[in-house]
């Protein structure tokens, strides 16, 4: 077992851009809580930045998908030996795995074996798609936290200590979204109507939804020469080789000029665009949360595809009508997303009926996530397990 101490050890796995954040703001609530606390593990630059040594990079690891796995295989199964060898050397008080399933289910359980306490951040969504998996989650967790109420009975059924701490973007957003006027100054727009470009934080889904994305905006354009196009370059992606990608996709459009690309700042952009093209994910809660009316959409590998479709149990992709029940933000998944769907959408959700009607939609969203707080509650239950070893049974 690992020796609680005056000075804690974490191993934090953040696997992605979503888990990167909230690492970086679970740290300082935690070192708050356990001073002399110190973190290492799997993340990227927003963990850097909080005091986390990241030892594996999320840039190494963040992929999605059955063939995407597959494909790189070989820096994956690297990352894991690397994150196993630093538990038997370090080992930690606690590993905190948020999300990113099948790679930190087992990195916990690597951990269990050596006696390691694991909290678990995010629960797999059994409620989509393979309900089993509720049962055995015990061999990965000795705690875990959910997102959502209706998920606690799901696992605590099956014996696993399991606390609703709730959504970490219902603070986040209260925190950092800016206002619509700020954003808007900040970014040089001058009334013109504007439309943000979201394609994901992965290279492989920007590679997959940029042209996608980039067609949609000419058609949307044509329309109207007055519009703007925004779209936010994520600290993950290189300038050099996205620059490469749209003048590629887009040689010698008129698009060029109508298109900012942003430094990071995705917020700044939902805040300030009057609607938002978004790859499905954390980003599309975000944006709802923010309150701008958007369009989902997601390309991934064919055979990911297939296989997903056999096994998903759910009627929607996107978080923001998974959580109100409801197709209120349109999604096009596949062969579905197609550019002139997607202007036909974008165009929909700009008109002044469209836009009150997908903001009215959105705005329950946020009484649905319930109470602010999650990231304190997450930190007073990480404290909990190291200082009192027993808590996670």
């Amino acid at each position: 077992m690992p020796t609680t101490t005056s000075h804690p050890r974490i191993l934090f796995a953040a696997g992605e851009a979503s888990g990167d954040m909230y690492a970086a703001e679970l740290m300082p609530r935690l070192a708050a809580r356990l001073p002399g606390a110190t973190a290492f593990g799997l993340g990227g630059a927003q963990s850097r930045a909080a005091g986390i040594e990241t030892i594996v990079d999320l840039d190494q690891v963040s992929v999605m998908g059955l063939v995407e796995v597959l494909r790189h295989y070989g820096q994956l199964r690297a990352a894991m030996a690397t994150l196993v060898e630093a538990l038997d050397r370090e080992r930690p008080d606690l590993v905190i795995a948020i999300d990113f399933q099948e790679f930190n289910q087992r990195l916990a359980k690597a951990a269990k074996a050596r006696g390691i306490p694991v909290l678990f951040f995010v629960a797999p969504q059994v409620w989509a798609w393979r309900a089993g998996r509720a049962r055995h989650f015990d061999r990965f967790a000795d705690h875990l936290a959910v997102l959502f109420d209706f998920e606690v009975p799901l696992f605590a059924q099956h014996g696993l200590p399991t606390t609703h701490v709730g959504h970490p973007l219902l603070d986040l957003i209260e925190r950092e979204a800016p206002d619509r006027d700020r954003a808007r100054c900040a970014l040089s727009i001058d009334g013109e109507p504007t439309i943000g470009l979201l394609p994901g934080s992965r290279r492989g889904e920007i590679e997959r939804l940029l042209p996608v994305f980039l067609a949609t905006a000419e058609r949307l354009l044509a329309a109207d020469p007055a519009r703007r196009f925004l779209l936010p370059r994520a600290g993950s992606i290189d300038p050099e080789w996205l620059d490469r990608q749209i003048a590629t996709i887009a040689p010698s459009s008129p698009l060029r000029d109508r298109l900012t690309i942003t430094e990071g700042g995705a917020r700044q952009v939902m805040a300030a665009s009057d609607a938002l093209l978004v790859a499905s994910g954390t980003a599309t809660l975000e944006a709802a949360l923010i309150g701008t009316p958007q369009v989902i959409a997601y390309r991934s590998n064919a055979l990911t595809y297939a296989l997903a479709k056999r096994l998903v149990q759910v009627e929607h992709v996107g978080l923001p009508n998974i959580i109100l029940g409801r197709e209120a933000v349109p999604e096009r998944i596949q062969h579905e997303a197609t550019p002139p769907r997607l202007a036909n959408d974008l165009e929909a959700i700009l008109t002044t009926d469209g836009t009150r009607a997908q903001r009215t939609a959105l705005a329950e969203i946020r009484d649905r996530l319930g109470a602010g707080g999650a990231l304190g509650r997450l930190a007073d239950l990480a404290a909990n397990m190291i200082v009192h070893p027993s808590a996670g049974d």
